[in-house]
């Protein structure tokens, strides 16, 4: 990374260290080449904002004082003007992430993305490295178009990490380990986290087969207690090892603490909506009321947001992991710094 964008980053630190308005979660579209049973995206109605309607609306975030945006979908590679959408967010000073299903990359896109200067990491999301499973968890049969793409993604020198996401429930969670060294021969790292099943306004979806046993549930916790120990000693997992301890007592139904919702972050849907988080209803559209006056109306879902992180909690990477960074900067530091050096040796 080059001094600007690590110095870009070190203020996102100080700004999380805060509790200020620092992320947004921007919803890019409603539509998916997947069909994963445990996501409700691609069940809605295909909208999507143009980009010269996401142009003003980046440079009113980032005048209120967001720093960073999670791109996400349904499928945001299927937007034929992503590439513009990166543009845009460079344009203003934004740094961004993005996760993808990994099956419309292309050589040509792969080399487009060397272009886009704020990109801070690309997630590719897979949840099985069996080809009944994987197919079964993402509705389709994608698994491998999805390797293939993910080896020219590796052997692109991209000046940004590559990570794998997976979605932990009681059909894969045996196979985490198998990510793990999956992942460790590459060179990159891990993403997990659990899946979040219930009634949600636009990402949970309830299907009976995610449904855990009571043993199950134990066996799922202890993989998550398992990966906070292992990310502690330097293994390339993404999320700070405070987050997989957080996921083990979600996975039990046990409190998972207050949330951040609607303050540290914000979410940005396909139609406009200013939203505390991705399951929560908009509070109004930024196309047509100022930051202002969302801001007021965000106020006013706190109680809202308090009785959903007690009675309907997620543990969403973009939310619970954010929260407990923002507490723990130091700590995080430190941990990632040795996952680093770690992989560096590794490469030796």
């Amino acid at each position: 990374m080059n001094i600007s964008r690590n110095l870009k980053l070190l203020r996102v630190l100080l700004q999380m260290r805060q509790l200020k308005p620092t992320f947004v979660s921007f919803n890019s579209l409603n539509a998916c080449n997947s069909a994963c049973p445990m996501c409700a995206v691609w069940r809605q109605d295909e909208e999507k904002l143009s980009v010269a309607e996401i142009v003003p609306i980046v440079k009113e975030l980032k005048k209120t004082g967001f720093l960073v945006m999670e791109i996400s979908g349904g499928e945001p590679f299927l937007r034929e003007d992503i590439y513009d959408i990166f543009a845009a967010l460079d344009d203003s000073g934004f740094l961004y992430t993005t996760a993808t299903n990994g099956t419309l990359l292309t050589p040509e896109g792969i080399e487009r993305l060397k272009k886009a200067r704020g990109l801070l990491q690309l997630a590719v999301s897979m949840d099985s490295l069996d080809p009944s499973t994987y197919a079964r968890l993402r509705g389709r049969d994608f698994l491998p178009v999805v390797l293939r793409n993910l080896e020219l993604l590796l052997a692109a020198d991209l000046p940004f990490p590559v990570k794998v996401n997976l979605v932990m429930n009681r059909l894969n969670y045996k196979e985490t380990d198998n990510f793990l060294e999956f992942v460790t021969k590459k060179g990159i790292c891990l993403s997990v986290f659990p899946v979040n099943q219930g009634v949600g306004f636009s990402h949970r979806h309830s299907d009976p087969q995610f449904t855990p046993t009571e043993d199950e549930r134990q066996q799922m916790a202890e993989i998550f207690r398992n990966l906070a120990d292992k990310r502690r000693s330097g293994e390339p997992l993404w999320e700070y090892s405070a987050f997989y301890e957080l996921a083990a007592q979600y996975v039990l139904g046990k409190p998972v603490g207050p949330c951040d919702a609607g303050n540290l972050y914000i979410d940005l849907n396909a139609d406009g909506q200013i939203a505390p988080c991705l399951d929560h209803e908009g509070v109004g559209d930024i196309r047509l009321t100022n930051m202002e006056n969302l801001w007021t109306a965000l106020r006013r879902c706190q109680p809202a947001i308090s009785e959903c992180s007690c009675k309907t909690p997620c543990c969403y990477t973009c939310t619970y992991n954010i929260s407990l960074t923002a507490r723990n900067s130091g700590a995080f530091m430190l941990e990632t710094a040795r996952m680093k050096l770690r992989q560096m040796l590794r490469g030796r």
